[in-house]
């Protein structure tokens, strides 16, 4: 029974060590300072690019209508923009379909905020490697924050008062 629970331990401890290794090495990885170049087709056909948001504060919500988490947390980010029509929110949607099958998408799901078409360069350019990923960008063009994983409304408040 020892036994049992040392090696328990051992694996406990392996797996642990491992998250936080990844977590570290996650966090080292994902862009800092001046926002990586952002220029989309969005769903109504035209462009949206970072550039012309400069002097506003923007959240990049990098998402797939394939995934759950992404999917969950979308009636959030659509409240948060429907309270601060003053911040722009942009969802890159990922390997989700293009033109009208987005549109469609975007619309079933309730989407609220401008959703763009999301390239394999630019998920690169970011440094995207989990869905949902947010970041939230100043008015100076500069990365303020960042989360990986699922957000709600408070979240995004909480970063963008930090601004």
């Amino acid at each position: 029974m020892k036994r049992l629970l040392a090696d328990w331990g051992i694996a406990i401890a392996v797996a642990l060590g491992l998250i936080v290794g990844a977590s570290a090495l996650d966090a080292i990885r994902r862009p800092s300072g001046v926002a990586p170049p952002l220029e989309l087709v969005n769903i109504r056909g035209g462009t949206t690019s970072l550039v012309e948001l400069r002097g506003k504060v923007v959240v990049v919500n990098f998402w797939g209508s394939w995934c759950g988490p992404c999917r969950s947390e979308i009636p959030e980010i659509s409240e948060f923009a429907g309270a601060h029509p003053d911040v722009a929110v942009l969802g890159v949607a990922v390997k989700s379909g293009t033109g009208d099958r987005l549109a469609d998408s975007a619309r079933l799901l309730g989407i609220t905020y401008e959703v763009l078409e999301g390239d394999a360069e630019t998920v690169d350019n970011w440094r995207v490697g989990v869905f949902p990923t947010t970041f939230i960008i100043g008015k100076d063009g500069r990365i303020a924050a960042s989360r990986i994983g699922e957000v709600d409304r408070e979240d995004l408040e909480s970063m963008v008062e930090r601004l």
